[in-house]
């Protein structure tokens, strides 16, 4: 069998955003000044008055992304399900108006990629060479693999609001994911998983290869067909606020992004990307 790259991408995007991440975080995180006294926000009285100061910083982080409903190829081949991983970066904005309740905006960008493997038997028109009649042709099974590659960026802006725990801490987080389509890229291989074939009339061939003479070959290279460039998705999240000094706040989150819209008009059925990240917010005291 001919090594395909592309099967390996997924695993290999994991690898690559989490040693992004971590090394971004972690030479942040040095830069701050640590504090063991001196929080950014005061607990302060249970029915005490005021509200935190705004907070403007970054979120870095990777996702796992799901494809929903069915994916059709130019060759009206489906696909019917995909996993992926990407990489997705924000600008911060929270605005708190009471000690629980902040107002915020998050804009950014997302890579969201999906991997789809699909096996087919088919019969298909088979030529072969004989030493004295020449080229012969007859028909059999073949088996062989599809392979859906789909890649997209996404340009993002998410208002949202969040509702603070105890005042420092725990808080939970809604809003609604506006995403403008900046990219987009979808390639479909077929990859022989066999090399051997018996024709309806009996005598097996051997060393089957396709008309370019490998055992793979890309039927689609190229653009998606009639992407949408809008797509909404509703944000719910979980994280923790964590005060470093009097100054910053670092905070891990978990965001499940459900899909509203579909990636593509009327040829795909339903087809849409569920998304669940994991990253980490870096936020200062803008006063």
């Amino acid at each position: 069998m001919a090594h395909n790259p592309r099967t390996f991408e997924p695993s290999f995007m994991v690898i690559r955003n989490i040693a992004l991440c971590c090394f971004v975080i972690v030479c942040l995180v040095v830069s701050i000044p640590h504090s063991s006294s001196a929080q950014l926000i005061s607990h302060g009285d249970l029915f005490g008055p005021g509200a935190p100061p705004p907070l403007f910083g970054v979120e870095l982080g990777f996702g796992s992304h799901k494809q929903q409903g069915v994916y059709q190829a130019a060759c009206k081949c489906d696909f019917p399900e995909g996993s992926g991983t990407g990489f997705m970066g924000s600008l911060v904005f929270e605005l708190p108006v009471t000690y629980e309740w902040v107002l915020g905006l998050k804009g950014g960008i997302d890579f969201k990629n999906t991997f789809s493997r699909v096996s087919i038997s088919d019969t298909a028109t088979i030529r072969f060479p004989r030493p004295i009649q020449g080229d012969s042709v007859t028909t059999g099974v073949i088996t062989f693999d599809r392979l859906g590659t789909v890649k997209t960026t996404y340009l993002t802006f998410s208002p949202f609001v969040q509702y603070q725990f105890f005042r420092l801490g725990p808080f939970i987080q809604a809003g609604l994911g506006v995403s403008i389509l900046i990219a987009n890229h979808f390639t479909h291989q077929r990859e022989l998983t066999s090399s051997t074939v018996t024709p309806l009339n009996g005598t097996p061939i051997q060393n089957l290869r396709f008309e370019n003479g490998t055992l793979d070959e890309t039927l689609q290279d190229g653009p998606i067909t009639d992407a949408r460039g809008l797509r909404l998705g509703a944000l719910l999240g979980v994280g923790y606020d964590i005060s470093m000094n009097e100054r910053a706040v670092i905070a891990p989150m978990i965001t499940l992004d459900l899909p509203l819209t579909t990636i593509r008009d009327p040829l795909a059925t339903g087809w849409k990307m569920q998304s669940i990240f994991a990253s980490i917010e870096l936020k200062y005291k803008l006063n």
